[in-house]
């Protein structure tokens, strides 16, 4: 019965692996998170996907500029993806590694605070959302079918999977962004189905032995 336990954990852990080994940027999994509550954790299964790995994907994803810039969407942009408003002028003359940390933190918490009292997500999909709305803002996700489809408790795949496009082109970027939230937003389901796969394997394993 532990054999068929091991084995069952290992495939699990390569199920896993397999996802961020085909991504462009790997999935890291750092002991530190911005806030202590929120984690994900798989039962039997040492895997965590913490606040702090979203930054590390984001900073891997957006890549550092401390001078203003546009973003593939025309936007004007600094650090790790800020976007600059018109109050932000003390911006344009550049900022350092640590404001452009600061600045990500801060953006990054905002969408999580919106979409926890909003959406009223926890965990893994709070996480994925949060993400989805770092990268399209507030008002873009509020009123959209996916905000919608979320608050009814509705499968999300057709339609996240939509948010792929620069003006009116589909992006790869942003459907590995998409891939990548509908995977995380999914990971209960994951930890459900092995959970149940586990137990089916370990019962088969003790009917063989009883026959």
């Amino acid at each position: 019965m532990r054999y068929v336990t091991i084995t069952t954990l290992s495939i699990f852990v390569l199920f896993i692996t397999s996802f961020t080994s085909n991504s462009t940027h790997t999935v890291a999994y750092p002991t530190m998170s911005i806030e202590e509550d929120d984690e994900v954790t798989l039962d039997e299964v040492e895997l965590t996907y913490t606040w702090d790995s979203l930054i590390t994907r984001i900073k891997s994803r957006e890549g550092l500029m401390l001078e203003p810039y546009n973003c593939a969407a025309g936007y004007l942009t600094i650090g790790y993806g800020h976007l600059v408003t018109e109050r932000d002028s003390a911006l344009l003359g550049g900022i350092t590694e640590k404001q452009a940390d600061s600045l990500l933190r801060h953006d990054l918490n905002y969408s999580k605070r919106w979409v926890k009292k909003n959406l009223k997500l926890k965990g893994a999909k709070l996480i994925a959302i949060t993400n989805f709305c770092f990268a399209f803002g507030t008002s873009k996700l509020y009123r959209s079918t996916l905000y919608k489809k979320i608050q009814n408790d509705e499968a999300i795949d057709t339609e996240i999977l939509r948010w792929v496009n620069i003006n009116g082109a589909p992006n790869p970027n942003l459907q590995e962004e998409r891939e990548f939230e509908l995977w995380l937003y999914t990971l209960g389901e994951k930890k459900e189905a092995y959970l149940q796969q586990l137990s089916q394997n370990a019962k088969a394993s003790s009917e063989n032995k009883m026959n």
